[in-house]
């Protein structure tokens, strides 16, 4: 297992205002030399980097070669931060760079920049916008399916009637804008479901998606029969704004979700989230890792690593199999 050292990233790093970093430092047999590998996800406050976090630490710690460096803005909606990050991992010469684009326009120039120095970049969770880009691998989740699993489940607990809004994270976000095309293409299918709203962006910050919440509910308040939420903080953040509705909407909304945290699975228990769509986060972060990995020690890498989704409802959240995927920080 490797040791975990601090990482020192120059001027340019210290500027953007990160979360924690930390290194897991091991050597390479055949050149003295550690595989040095940064890792950099979206953000580092949400549970869902903290479980991708876990997976990518496991991964480096079953591998004597490599060294990881993790390292991505607080939050989630600082595209300028994170582009100044790969960017000095890039000037501090590391061998391969494994990154979930917050946009998926804006972080293609360093990408390319990578790519042209000869350095591999596995992305992870959330796609750019060219397909033709040579990366190394995409390990994610199929976002749309999952998207689609949600609408099928929403259409079904409305019994194939009623009205739906959709809540979207955020504008260049690849991976929550699959699952809201997953989720209008399936729930398109069901004739009798009215589509209210589909141009809200809730956003990284809970507090955004409350507001916007609130305004959808005060805007259609009970013509609503059900919401899907495509990411995390817009699925709390609709939570809380339904209960905080003097009509009792909490009680008569369906609302599936996407991600897991413990305010979502209190709602599950508690019958105020319908279902939710689970990711594998911590096998998305060590696979990327792994991919890396393989691509630097001269191994095949498949172009395209599926991570899994999988819907959990209010009545199986206490199901054992699902323990893993609800609470991935977990011992």
């Amino acid at each position: 297992m490797g040791r975990l050292a601090a990482a020192s990233f120059g001027l340019a790093l210290g500027l953007v205002g990160c979360g924690d970093s930390g290194s897991s430092t091991s050597t390479d047999p055949t050149s003295g030399k550690p595989l040095r590998v940064a890792v950099i996800p979206k953000g580092t406050s949400h549970e869902f980097w903290k479980a991708v976090e876990k997976g990518a630490r496991a991964a480096d710690a079953a591998l004597p070669d490599l060294e990881i460096v993790w390292k991505g803005p607080q939050g989630e909606g600082d595209a300028a931060a994170q582009i100044a990050i790969v960017e000095s991992f890039l000037a501090d010469g590391f061998d391969g760079i494994c990154l979930a684009p917050l946009d998926a326009r804006a972080l293609e120039p360093p990408v390319k920049t990578a790519i042209a120095q000869n350095v591999p970049v596995v992305i992870f969770d959330s796609g750019l916008a060219s397909a033709d880009l040579d990366i190394t691998s995409y390990v994610a989740t199929d976002n749309v399916q999952g998207g689609r699993v949600a609408a099928k489940y929403l259409a079904d607990q409305l019994q194939g009637k009623g009205r739906v809004v959709l809540m979207r994270y955020a504008v260049g976000s690849a991976s929550t804008e699959q699952r809201e095309a997953g989720f209008l293409e399936e729930i398109a299918r069901h004739p009798g479901i009215e589509l209210l709203s589909s141009d809200r962006h809730g956003g990284p910050d809970e507090s955004k998606a409350i507001e916007v919440g609130e305004n959808l509910a005060q805007t259609y308040g009970d013509r609503i029969d059900g919401v899907f939420c495509s990411n995390e903080s817009c699925t709390s953040g609709m939570l809380t704004a339904l209960a905080r509705d003097p009509r009792g909407l909490a009680s008569k909304v369906k609302v599936v979700g996407f991600d897991s945290s413990d305010r979502i699975v209190t709602a599950l228990k508690e019958g105020r989230l319908a279902a939710t769509v689970l990711q594998d986060p911590v096998a998305m972060g060590e696979k990327a890792v792994r991919a890396m990995h393989a691509k630097l020690t001269g191994k095949p890498v498949d172009a395209r690593v599926q991570t899994g989704e999988t819907l959990v409802t209010s009545q199986s959240v206490d199901d054992p199999a699902m323990r893993r995927l609800l609470f991935p920080l977990a011992d």
